[in-house]
């Protein structure tokens, strides 16, 4: 009896310290294995890279976690944090060189705009004012809701840099004629309106060397269309309505508008809102109506570039307006 009494006992002792054992192990287990590693898993699992404050606080958060368990899972929480600051620096670094990039492409683009610009007497900074309006007109038509399956951010950045090329193929018309003080002969307004078709050609010759870039899509859009009307009446494919371009559509508003308004060495300038009424007029014939309605509706944004340009001396030029707004 005291012998079974006694194996009870034991049987009892050792029952409590397996049990008191396994409590321990599983309490190491869930606290010094699977916690830390469940906390690491959920940091790296939501770790943001769309904006740098995003990134900087799933930085922070990695760090927070502090896991201090003397083994392999301290180890693997050390190599990730040191990764993630290391990928931080990186993503730093890639973002400043696009940057660097993306400026130089649209220097480049403005250089090679005014060379083609400087042979005509008669525009004067109608590049840069056409990508302007082009700017203010998109922007609009963003706000109000218009074809939001196509005005995307990056297709509103893609057709304003590379709206400066529009007139690019009017690097290979003579000088007579782009420079001629009066009106052109029949002849020589047929010259004139391969500038759509050379245009077309120089970019898709940038086109075969940068595949897949869409500035350069939206710059030959802008260079082979910007002279076709919503009615089908324009050159040099006399397309109509939503086969031309978006993009060229827009440039075709802005494009009217500025020489409306600008002086030439054979008129004087239009009264803003005379150029304004023929572009309302022009709505569903040459225009798209969508496009003139936002235009109309940026009155005041139209307005203020109008003017800053229209005080400009011819001797003065744009690069001392760029400079001034510094």
């Amino acid at each position: 009896m005291i012998e079974r009494s006694f194996i009870v006992e034991m049987l009892s002792l050792f029952l409590g310290f397996f049990i008191l054992i396994f409590v321990l192990i599983r309490w190491l287990i869930e606290y010094h294995i699977i916690l830390p590693v469940n906390s690491i898993a959920m940091s790296t699992g939501t770790f943001a890279y769309d904006t740098e404050k995003a990134r900087e606080n799933s930085i922070e958060r990695i760090h927070e976690l502090n896991i201090h368990t003397g083994d392999e899972v301290e180890n693997l929480y050390h190599a990730i944090a040191k990764t993630s600051d290391d990928s931080m620096r990186y993503v730093a670094d890639v973002q400043q060189k696009t940057e660097e990039l993306a400026q130089m492409q649209n220097a480049l683009i403005m250089v090679l705009a005014d060379i083609v610009e400087s042979r005509d007497k008669n525009t004067g900074a109608h590049v840069r004012k056409t990508a302007a309006y082009t700017e203010i007109i998109l922007d609009k038509m963003k706000e109000k809701g218009c074809y939001g399956d196509i005005l995307t951010d990056k297709f509103i950045s893609d057709v304003v840099n590379s709206a400066p090329l529009h007139d690019v193929g009017k690097i290979q018309v003579p000088d007579a004629i782009l420079n001629k003080p009066g009106r052109l002969t029949d002849e020589e307004f047929e010259i004139m309106k391969q500038h759509t078709i050379a245009g077309q050609d120089i970019i898709s010759q940038a086109i075969d060397l940068v595949p897949n870039s869409g500035y350069l899509t939206e710059a030959r859009n802008l260079t082979a269309y910007h002279h076709e009307k919503w009615d089908g009446s324009g050159y040099p494919y006399g397309i109509a309505g939503e086969e031309i371009p978006l993009s060229a559509r827009v440039m075709a508003v802005a494009d009217v508008f500025d020489a409306l308004v600008s002086r030439r060495s054979y008129k004087d300038p239009m009264p803003y809102e005379k150029a304004v009424q023929i572009i309302r007029d022009g709505a569903g014939k040459h225009f798209d109506p969508l496009i003139v309605d936002a235009f109309v509706s940026a009155d005041e944004a139209v307005r203020k570039v109008e003017k800053e340009f229209s005080e400009l001396s011819d001797e003065k030029g744009w690069f001392d307006h760029k400079k001034a707004h510094k």
